[in-house]
């Protein structure tokens, strides 16, 4: 995975990433509330969807060397042609070869150690790999003009850095190569190479004629693109999160510049979330290989080195990532390693810190002895103005089990409704208040934002045990009172 900053307008950073949009579709988990809901091949569907075969010439089994049967015809200066090739490896990454000059003459053959971007022999490329393309790289060294024909007869790889090589396949007869070449100059409007006729008595797999002057000092590249590899790559599908979108202005649908190394990307925002995993926000995420398509068709640059690997489970009981994580915790070196289910158990333990933890413990202990209180005094004196008008009703013939039921029913209603608008304010006020108190290390919010879950069945439990004792003195007050209705009269005649 790559990962860069991005300096929005407000002067806030962004995050920005290539992955393979497919894989990351398929295995890595995002929280439905920061997706509304939707699967996760619907976030990712564009992107994973504008990243057809890359194509390429695919090598076969680990290369170690590549080697490449050149001619060379140069009818004056040369301008010292150099070669490099642009590989991809199967997660989509493209890594640029080092550059081997060209001898003169038919039948030279160069070789390429990819030992050098391996680290070879404690790394190894992801194979397979394929060429994405070829560069042909030269300086004029004269006074006068340069120029010549470089044909690519055969090429052949090896797993060794001197044991035999196996050729190569050729590309199947179809879509011709493409060449990216630049205008010599204003005034000299030719483009600095062609293509020529690949057939004839060489049977070479690509010819190309280059040329130049003494106006280029920096020297020229051409890129060659192997078939099916030279598809137009105008623009780079992306996910943008909800607060990207918000500090550049921009909506789904709309086209964004991205600087990647020297290159402005034009990246098309095809859907938004909440978050991107591992991402804090803003954020903007693009699939991985569109984005190597495109630099490599722009003068066969290469991503970004990767700045980190994600490792998914292929289910929730595999236990690669676990063996990977410990695999390079007790190796050497500074690598930092995290696992998603020890994250997830440490934030999910603790959410809280104890302060808060406590201050919510005895805020709530508090309030329930308050609303014990309040409701023994509104019990007590709804008692009181009560038994003066069951004593009447008592007179009158009125049954006191009736009365009992009718105060009983009262009381209930009462503790029924302040228990439901009560759970409700204080579900609102857990889910206002928590998400500011749970904070990281470092002392800030965590990124996705923290997701209250009140479990209905404790919750309903917890308004059931706090509304017992209400209840019960409400039943209990309705059959106090006494059973004389003439001392109740008399009390009022008094009066």
């Amino acid at each position: 995975m790559i990962r860069s900053a991005q300096q929005l307008p407000g002067g806030r950073t962004a995050q920005f990433l290539a992955f393979d949009a497919a894989a990351v579709a398929e295995r890595v988990p995002l929280r439905a509330d920061l997706r509304d809901g939707r699967p996760m091949r619907d976030v990712f569907a564009a992107p994973a969807a504008a990243a057809p075969a890359p194509g390429g010439i695919p090598l076969p089994g680990q290369p170690r060397r590549i080697d490449l049967d050149i001619a060379l015809r140069t009818p004056g200066d040369s301008g010292n042609p150099a070669l490099g090739l642009l590989l991809r490896d199967r997660f989509g990454l493209t890594h640029r070869t080092p550059v081997v000059q060209l001898p003169p003459g038919d039948g030279t053959t160069v070789s390429v150690d990819l030992g050098t971007l391996t680290g070879a022999p404690f790394g190894s490329a992801a194979a397979p790999l394929s060429i994405a393309a070829i560069v042909v790289s030269y300086l004029p060294t004269g006074e006068g003009p340069v120029g010549g024909e470089v044909a690519v007869r055969r090429i052949a790889v090896s797993d060794s850095h001197d044991g035999p090589a196996v050729p190569v396949p050729a590309p199947a007869p179809g879509p011709d190569w493409t060449l990216n070449a630049p205008q010599l100059s204003r005034a000299d409007r030719q483009p600095a190479g062609e293509l020529l006729a690949a057939g004839g008595d060489d049977s070479a797999w690509v010819r190309l004629r280059y040329r130049g002057g003494t106006d280029v000092p920096s020297g020229v590249h051409l890129t060659l693109m192997p078939p099916g590899t030279g598809q137009a790559v105008t623009e780079v599908p992306g996910v943008a999160t909800r607060s990207y979108l918000a500090e550049t202005g921009a909506a789904v649908g709309d086209l964004v510049t991205v600087t990647v190394g020297p290159t402005a990307v034009p990246v098309r925002i095809g859907s938004a979330v909440g978050s991107v995993p591992v991402a804090g926000e803003p954020a903007l995420a693009v699939d991985l290989h569109p984005l190597g398509r495109l630099l490599a068709a722009t003068g066969a640059r290469e991503v970004p080195a990767p700045a980190e690997w994600w490792l998914p489970a292929a289910s929730p009981d595999d236990p690669a990532p676990a063996r990977a994580a410990a695999a390079l915790r007790s190796g050497s070196g500074a690598q930092q390693v995290a696992l998603r289910e020890e994250v997830a158990d440490r934030l999910l333990r603790d959410p809280l810190s104890a302060g808060p933890q406590a201050a919510l413990a005895a805020l709530a202990a508090v309030g329930a002895l308050l609303a014990a209180i309040g409701f023994a005094a509104a019990g007590a004196a709804a008692g009181r103005e009560r038994a003066r008008e069951f004593g009447v009703l008592q007179a009158l013939g009125a049954s006191r089990r009736k009365l009992a039921g009718t105060a009983a029913a009262e009381g209930c209603l009462l503790v029924v409704l302040g228990s439901a608008v009560g759970a409700g304010l204080g579900a609102a006020i857990v889910h206002l208040v928590v998400p500011l108190l749970v904070l990281t290390p470092t002392g800030r919010r965590p990124v996705p934002g923290a997701l209250v879950d009140l479990p209905t069945g404790a919750t309903l439990l917890m308004v059931a045990a706090g509304a017992a004792a209400p209840l019960l003195s409400a039943v209990l007050a309705s059959r106090a009172g006494g059973a004389d209705p003439a001392a109740r009269l008399r009390h009022v005649e008094e009066l």
